[in-house]
């Protein structure tokens, strides 16, 4: 299910369709254990003094995300599509360290209040209103490894005690041991749905058009090349933009390459 249909998109998946996913892909895979592992994170995490555990895989070309592949369970749903919907991520400084050094990162719901009011920036301060009324007072935010270059994950779970004290090396490498414990059983399926996302049918106009952008030839030069106008150039290359889900010509270059059309 997509929550937005506009630019990023935050697409929800259950751990059931992970698994039954598992489950089509080996038909001798038994989906019972898989599914008592994650219920075995759920009450580990719990123990641990967490509360909610937020794991998405997102898209990107570049430093834009375009898709973000959320697991509803454990979630707060509300807070994901407020945090994506207005873009939080790109003023959440909890989310942009973890973007620079990938290193795990303790958080204060107080450290994002400073921060709020030092910078000005109003994406901030939502971020900082909205965790503090749904009690997400502390957390630790982790990144995953991700099998390619374009898709990274990120997991924080969240803590309704204010303190960080208690988030200790051992706290973190059994949250870590959690997360990648998670990710190991959904990974395959969020892949499977990037890769399907990738899938589309360009019409031959399009794909001619297309293979031509991504040999760096200009629109005059591909409507010379295609004997057709500059008008009908201009768009094709609008719709394939639209279709890539990029909002200018450089982004489309760039993902189309990446997904393998070099002409």
């Amino acid at each position: 299910m997509t929550d937005v249909d506009e630019f990023p998109a935050l697409i929800w998946f259950s751990q059931t369709e992970a698994l039954a996913y598992l489950h089509q892909m080996d038909a001798a895979t038994d989906i019972e254990r898989p599914g008592s592992e994650l219920l075995a994170c759920h009450e580990r995490m719990r123990q641990m003094g967490f509360r909610t555990l937020n794991y998405v895989a997102f898209e990107t070309i570049g430093r834009r995300v375009l898709r973000a592949h959320a697991m509803s369970e454990l979630a707060d749903v509300s807070f994901s599509r407020l945090y994506w919907k207005h873009r939080l991520y790109e003023s959440d400084p909890r989310f942009v360290a973890l973007r620079q050094n990938g290193l795990p990162a303790r958080w204060q719901a107080t450290q994002i209040e400073a921060h709020a009011e030092h910078s000005g920036d109003p994406r901030v301060r939502i971020l900082s209103n909205s965790l503090r009324s749904r009690s997400m007072n502390a957390g630790l935010m982790l990144s995953l490894p991700a099998p390619r270059q374009d898709l990274r994950v990120a997991v924080n779970l969240t803590a309704e005690t204010h303190e960080v004290g208690w988030i200790n090396d051992r706290v973190v490498g059994g949250a870590l041991t959690i997360a990648l414990t998670v990710h190991r059983l959904v990974q395959p399926y969020v892949d499977e749905c990037a890769r399907r996302n990738r899938e589309m049918v360009l019409t031959n106009e399009q794909a001619a058009v297309l293979q031509r952008l991504v040999k760096g030839l200009s629109d005059q030069e591909i409507a010379t090349a295609m004997s057709t106008s500059l008008h009908k150039v201009s768009s094709h290359v609008k719709a394939l933009q639209k279709m890539f889900n990029v909002e200018n010509r450089a982004q489309l270059v760039y993902r189309a390459a990446r997904w393998g059309w070099s002409g």
